[in-house]
């Protein structure tokens, strides 16, 4: 065999390979790729999964008003009390729209809130309950 042969024949085995690694390559990605896939999937239901949920919460809470009212038209809507069913941000987001809704001052929504508590605390604790001022 002459130098060239020996020469051609080892770029050959080397070309072999490193076809053989980039097969070996491509069967990794496209197992990855499948595995990607599969928890894309799994995310995409966990999503809608919550998404379902959450809908079902605001469902529940739901007192939407046409248009935001002039601050002297009166109350569009109450807010729920809370009752610990749902989920604490749920019940805030729709405590907040509707005091935006209503256009309610900081002291306004504190007082509501403070409502809200004082019945909750009563219907655990009975009506004997007293909440002294501050």
């Amino acid at each position: 065999m002459t130098r060239l042969e020996e020469q051609r024949q080892a770029v050959s085995q080397a070309l072999e390979n490193q076809d053989q690694r980039i097969s070996a390559i491509e069967t990794s990605q496209k197992i990855v790729e499948e595995q990607l896939q599969q928890v894309k999937d799994q995310v995409k239901e966990m999503i809608r999964e919550e998404l379902r949920e959450l809908s079902a919460g605001e469902r529940s809470l739901t007192a939407a008003a046409p248009a935001f009212p002039d601050r002297h038209t009166g109350v569009v809507a109450k807010p729920y009390p809370y009752n610990g069913k749902t989920s604490w941000d749920i019940y805030y987001m729709q405590f907040e729209n509707i005091a935006r809704m209503n256009n309610w001052s900081n002291e306004e929504k504190s007082l509501c809130a403070y409502i809200h508590a004082k019945r909750l605390c009563r219907s655990y604790f009975g009506k004997s309950l007293r909440i002294r001022p501050t």
